[in-house]
């Protein structure tokens, strides 16, 4: 499974990687909510609102998973808003 190797762990206790868990798209109210579990089996939530959660939505209706599967694309995502910082490891 593919994950998100933290460039910095986060403590107390040592979180080193998040793996997507749940993945909520909410087009009539243009919300998406991506819930993230760490290796102590601890829930990071995060969440995208309105036109910029519309885009994703449209952008992942149409995407090409056959190249990246949409873990990857979840990850890479919260990565390049820099809510996340790390490298994604692991298949799918």
């Amino acid at each position: 499974m593919e994950q998100i190797d933290l460039t910095t762990p986060i403590t107390p206790p040592a979180t080193t990687n998040y793996r997507v868990v749940r993945l909520f798209l909410d087009w009539p109210n243009g919300l998406i909510n991506i819930d993230l579990v760490d290796e102590n089996g601890k829930i990071a939530p995060f969440q995208y609102t309105g036109a910029e959660a519309t885009s994703l939505m449209l952008f992942l209706n149409t995407a090409n998973l056959s190249i990246k599967s949409l873990h990857r694309r979840v990850l890479e995502k919260l990565v390049a808003d820099g809510k996340l910082d790390g490298t994604i490891s692991g298949t799918p």
